[in-house]
């Protein structure tokens, strides 16, 4: 899906300072060596500098490997970018409160974060933290953020997502049973008496991503390698579906139904179900997305072979960012990550058309490497 985006913004562009040059320069070079990745990464940074601050949430020298955002999008969770022989020390966690000027909240988390999943109201942030390279079983880290305590509250598989509701308790799987830790407490008890729910392919593993909704329920999607099962998990364990084909669940924003992918590897489609009786409301074909962001079940924000794009309805439009991972922000705009790690904001203005040009020579570069 890439594509040159269309030069149709009259105004100039106000150059801050050499940078964006310099990289522009750094691109050519690395084209004159064929060196096409290296070139597309420079011409990123260049497009990125170019562009004026109103698409940044927060400084354009500072990187991040994760972005949440709570269910109204007041609050921004972002998670620093490290270089890899400096992973597993200790990361730096961040809260943005924008209702409240832009307040923000900090922690660190000692060591590599695997996952991080936010509390709807975003009051509460989990974390998967894995403590050493070889290491499969993670440590679970609750972050109350407005009593600014950081604790270490369980551990589970590095492969799994845990979930935090509003409460402040989280969700996740170890030894194949639903564990609950309610910090008010601090007990940690077994849901469901600790039965253990039902694996599609019985002889292999099976792992849970727990999704925490706005109305109070949580979603588990367990399995493993395209073959999953939807579980909703309220006062017992409801199955919902035998045919899920991706482990990742979206909540779409305005009604808060839950949508996931179902079906077999090339047939693929989304669809939407009602949280009141978990029947499917809306089908689409789709691929699977590399993340996806719901205004309401027809106009979402989605993420295609590293490219941002738009739907409305049937009509589908390409946006002239690369991203890694997307939410919902205030007032229908879109916060997200870019490829490079910049925390950036779309709110629905195109980008100069000096920096249009700048994009465009990438998808070229882009192009020319698939």
């Amino acid at each position: 899906m890439k594509k040159i985006f269309a030069l149709t913004v009259a105004t100039g562009f106000i150059a801050c300072g050499p940078t964006p040059e310099k990289f522009i320069e750094k691109s050519q070079q690395a084209l004159a060596r064929e060196d096409y990745d290296a070139a597309l990464l420079f011409m990123k940074n260049a497009y990125e500098l170019s562009l004026p601050k109103e698409f940044f949430i927060t400084k354009r020298d500072l990187s991040f490997s994760f972005l949440r955002a709570s269910h109204d999008g007041q609050k921004i969770l972002l998670i620093e970018k490290k270089l890899a022989k400096k992973a597993f020390e200790s990361t730096r966690a961040m809260v943005i409160n924008r209702a409240k000027e832009n307040k923000q909240e900090k922690t660190q988390i000692p060591g590599k974060i695997r996952d991080v999943n936010f509390a709807p109201d975003g009051n509460f942030a989990v974390f998967l933290q894995q403590p050493g390279e070889q290491i499969k079983d993670c440590k679970i880290w609750l972050w109350q953020v407005e009593q600014n305590k950081t604790s270490e509250i369980g551990g589970t598989h590095c492969v799994t997502k845990p979930a935090v509701k509003n409460d402040g308790t989280v969700w996740y799987l170890k030894n194949d049973q639903i564990h609950v830790f309610n910090p008010t407490s601090g007990k940690d008890t077994l849901f469901n008496k600790g039965a253990k729910p039902e694996k599609s392919a019985k002889k292999f593993p099976a792992y849970a991503h727990f999704y925490s909704a706005p109305d109070n329920k949580v979603w588990m999607i367990y399995g493993a390698a395209g073959s999953y099962r939807l579980y909703q998990l309220g006062e017992k364990q409801k199955l919902v579906s035998k045919d899920i084909a991706a482990s990742k669940l979206y909540l779409v924003s305005e009604s808060k139904i839950a949508g996931v992918f179902v079906g077999g590897a090339g047939n693929q489609q989304f669809v939407t179900l009602n949280p009141k009786d978990s029947q499917i409301g809306r089908r689409m074909k789709a691929k699977v997305w590399g993340d996806a962001a719901f205004i309401n079940d027809r106009q979402f924000y989605y993420i295609e072979d590293g490219v941002l794009a738009f739907r409305s309805g049937s009509s589908e439009t390409e946006l002239p960012f690369w991203a890694e991972q997307i939410a919902i922000g205030v007032k229908d705009e879109l916060l997200f990550l870019s490829s490079t790690g910049s925390a950036m904001r779309y709110i629905h203005k195109s980008p100069p058309a000096e920096s249009l040009k700048i994009y465009n020579k990438a998808v070229e570069i882009d192009d020319s490497k698939s």
